[in-house]
């Protein structure tokens, strides 16, 4: 059978996967940094099966470059291979809230093993069904490299059942670091960039849509009771802008795009992190609207963003250098520059006279870099 739909439902459950992960991280007891630091597990946590789940999609999407078909046999264990993904934000929940449980740090391990077991059998399947496929037949699965992460977390259980119980979580932190370095230094040839656009498409989209469950319902059917979210609805609809611009940046700029490499992906992988990360700022600035240190995490959140877009456009430039409309639309990092300048200069007047002017900033520099230059052009 052929792979172009079984591709497109793969990216949709790793999408929606990725993005339900921020839904498990918890609210900062209050709005300081020790409370925000408090909750550090759980950040790295996040961190480590952010990677995971699109260090598994980059490698998969490399590999269907290579295939031709597929049979019933690859999509039964593919079935399994998201079975075993899905259940990744419960497990991984768990452990952040029972960091010294053997059970819980037990079947967090469980899940590595499982998805890398589950992969490494899916190529091999994948292999068998395309017998004349000499791109694939290059693929070799007795690498030793390919189960270090495994040896790595097999040495974590040995920790945590015999002298150390948090043993297998520092192993799957190390197996992720691992994986991702082997997946960054790999030299990928990818020329289309239409399966990442429309991942890339799917996680904003499902970020967008996340953000309104994050306000509360109204606890009345009057107006004032209404009119109480105020401040919730500021930062839905802040946020709601500031991911929509960031899709529509992207979006304007693959248009003109004609290839792309692995450290591309990576970039604007990191920046979907990142970016995920709104939906949970979003509220943390609605409950402490007039917060520096909610506004502040707010405010960074969007520097990074614009950062990783900076560099990406100079990877994208490296990568497709005979493109001249790319080369003419990226010949100025001015825009994004400004946008770094702009929230920082909201940073620091938030800090000494008006904390949401952090979040306004983010709101204003959307409007000068990219409505106002849109509107004199037309």
């Amino acid at each position: 059978m052929q792979t172009n739909r079984f591709e497109t439902f793969m990216d949709a459950v790793l999408a929606i996967i990725i993005t339900v992960l921020v839904l498990k991280l918890p609210q900062p007891e209050t709005a300081t940094w020790a409370a925000i630091l408090s909750l550090n597990i759980r950040y790295v946590t996040y961190l480590i099966c952010f990677i995971i789940i699109f260090n598994t999609w980059y490698n998969d999407h490399n590999l269907f470059q290579m295939v031709d078909e597929i049979d019933n046999s690859v999509v039964c264990v593919y079935g399994v291979l998201i079975c075993v993904i899905s259940l990744v934000p419960y497990f991984a929940t768990w452990v952040a809230l029972n960091p010294t449980s053997v059970p819980a740090q037990t079947m967090f391990g469980i899940l590595f093993l499982a998805t890398n077991a589950l992969y490494t059998l899916s190529t091999y399947l994948i292999i068998r069904a395309n017998p004349y496929n000499e791109k694939l037949k290059k693929i070799d699965l007795r690498d030793y490299r390919r189960y270090v992460p495994v040896a790595i977390i097999l040495a974590g259980f040995i920790l945590t059942y015999t002298v150390y119980p948090q043993g297998i979580y520092i192993s799957c932190i190390l197996a992720t670091f691992y994986w991702f370095v082997m997946a960054v230094m790999a030299k990928s040839k990818i020329e289309s960039s239409d399966r990442f656009e429309a991942l890339f498409d799917a996680i904003v989209a499902i970020i967008l849509t996340v953000i309104v469950l994050d306000i509360g319902m109204a606890s009345l059917g009057t107006w004032d009771a209404l009119f109480d979210l105020k401040l919730e609805f500021i930062a839905y609809f802040i946020s709601f802008i500031v991911c929509f611009n960031f899709w529509n940046y992207n979006n304007n700029l693959f248009s003109i795009v004609n290839k792309i490499n692995g450290k591309v992906m990576w970039l604007i992988g990191a920046a979907m992190f990142v970016l995920s990360l709104i939906p949970y700022l979003s509220l943390f600035v609605a409950q402490n609207f007039y917060s520096f240190v909610a506004q502040a995490c707010y405010g960074l959140d969007f520097i990074v963003v614009a950062l990783l877009s900076i560099v990406t456009s100079n990877a994208l430039k490296e990568v497709d250098k005979g493109n001249v409309a790319l080369m003419l639309a990226l010949k100025s990092n001015l825009p994004l520059f400004s946008t770094v300048v702009i929230v920082s200069v909201g940073i620091a007047i938030g800090y000494f006279f008006y904390p949401p002017a952090i979040i306004i900033s983010c709101l204003v520099s959307i409007i000068l870099v990219w409505i106002i230059p849109h509107l004199h052009r037309g």
